[in-house]
């Protein structure tokens, strides 16, 4: 709800009717020193933690939002995490990837 809160105030970010974002999968949070499952009755939302990067692939495909994609006619695309928000695609370089196959 944040992220679509914000995402809200960038109307030019809209590409048709493709969402903007879509939700990666959950795993449970284990515990340090049995790698049990944490128990945290007062909020269970707080057992749960994203699985990382890797999941994007997988989350792509489950949700629909990779075929949506395809359909549209999209064959690249650049991922950008918390992480590495500043980064920008390189024009050369995705041109290299494009026309070496």
């Amino acid at each position: 709800e944040d992220t679509q809160a914000v995402l809200a105030r960038y109307p030019d970010l809209r590409a048709g009717d493709l969402p903007l974002d879509f939700l990666q999968h959950k795993e449970p949070k284990l515990l340090a020193d049995s790698l049990e499952p944490v128990d945290w009755p007062a909020d269970p939302s707080m057992e749960w933690c994203p699985p990382g990067h890797g999941d994007l692939y997988t989350a792509l495909l489950t949700s629909g939002v990779l075929d949506r994609l395809i359909d549209e006619g999209y064959r690249y695309a650049t991922v950008s995490n918390s992480d590495n928000l500043g980064a920008a695609p390189d024009p050369q370089m995705m041109a290299w990837f494009a026309q070496s196959g």
